[in-house]
């Protein structure tokens, strides 16, 4: 398979498992240094896991009607690293629940392609 096949996989597998809540799964997927960045501030992988694990047994996690949607998705992909940029909306039985500007930060590793870094601003 492609780098650009392969990097779609990995990115399908990911976020899956976010809005399942699958942390072991997003371990696997996120590097050990992976962080989010967004308007709240950065999060590092152990506290967003920790968040997603609270959220869940408080039952204020994604349910399972949550689609998302994406369009001018771009993959600029060189020597065993990629960016992923674009814009995206989740919905929940259709209704829109939030709308960002994103960009991912991604390396192939031994294990496969891992995300390092996510950049999230909110759309207005």
């Amino acid at each position: 398979m492609s780098d650009l096949t392969d990097i779609k996989k990995a990115r399908e597998h990911w976020y899956k498992a976010y809005f399942q809540g699958d942390t072991d799964v997003l371990q696997r997927i996120e590097a050990a240094d992976f962080y989010v960045s967004s308007p709240k501030g950065k999060e590092e992988r152990i506290t967003r896991y920790e968040t997603i694990k609270q959220a869940i047994d408080d039952n204020k996690w994604f349910k399972n009607d949550i689609t998302v949607e994406e369009n001018a998705l771009e993959f600029l992909l060189n020597d065993r690293k990629a960016k992923v940029s674009g814009h995206g909306r989740t919905l929940a039985n259709g209704t829109p629940l939030h709308e960002i500007d994103f960009e991912e930060n991604w390396v192939k590793s031994k294990q496969g392609w891992q995300v390092q870094a996510l950049h999230l601003n909110k759309v207005v």
